[in-house]
């Protein structure tokens, strides 16, 4: 019997929106439905006994709904993608050139009436702490997030180097938690090929 050492968490980023051609960040956008095949193969990943989690984003309810739809997921706000302020809902090509930026300098950098990666991380893991805290038995959960969700979580390991990670749609990827730490099992696991 293999002991748990850890809490396990393994994010999924949402299944992909259904663009309207402007910028999205955390903008309430639709996305599509994930597919029967995708719901069986990610299931086929997932413990049977977890705790969900989910931003409150339409697209993340959507997707958890899908995926799991014999759980009631607990939804949260802070778990939302980085607020890009007044970038939001206008179209890619009228996004101001920032130009080349560190990796410092981009997770410090704050889009007009929005909120800088830092900032967004700082609330994304005050928020998994709590989660953590609240977990109760279960050694295992899951949260339907965005990719800038999953940097976020992955910055307490690498800081800003976590905005050079690519995350897909429906891909998952796992953590454990420890009481001093974090280990990564996986990243960007695509189960659709």
């Amino acid at each position: 019997m293999e002991r748990s050492v850890g809490k396990r968490f393994i994010l999924i980023r949402h299944a992909p929106v259904i663009s309207d051609g402007l910028f999205y960040g955390s903008r309430d956008v639709a996305c599509r439905c994930p597919t029967a095949k995708e719901i069986e193969k990610i299931g086929a990943n997932i413990p049977d006994n977890f705790n969900l989690y989910v931003s409150s984003a339409k697209r993340c309810l959507t997707t958890a709904e899908y995926l799991f739809p014999n759980v009631k997921p607990l939804a949260f706000d802070k778990l939302r993608e980085q607020n890009f302020g007044s970038w939001e809902g206008i179209p890619y090509d009228k996004i101001p050139n920032i130009g080349t930026l560190s990796s410092t300098e981009l997770g410090e950098f704050r889009p007009p009436e929005g909120e800088s990666f830092n900032e967004m991380s700082l609330r994304v893991n005050l928020v998994l702490k709590e989660i953590l805290e609240k977990n109760g038995n279960h050694d295992s959960s899951v949260i339907v997030a965005h990719v800038g969700t999953i940097r976020a979580v992955l910055s307490t390991l690498v800081g800003n180097s976590a905005l050079s990670f690519q995350f897909d749609n429906l891909s998952i990827s796992e953590f454990i938690f420890l009481t001093d730490g974090m280990i990564v099992n996986y990243l960007n696991k695509l189960i659709i090929q």
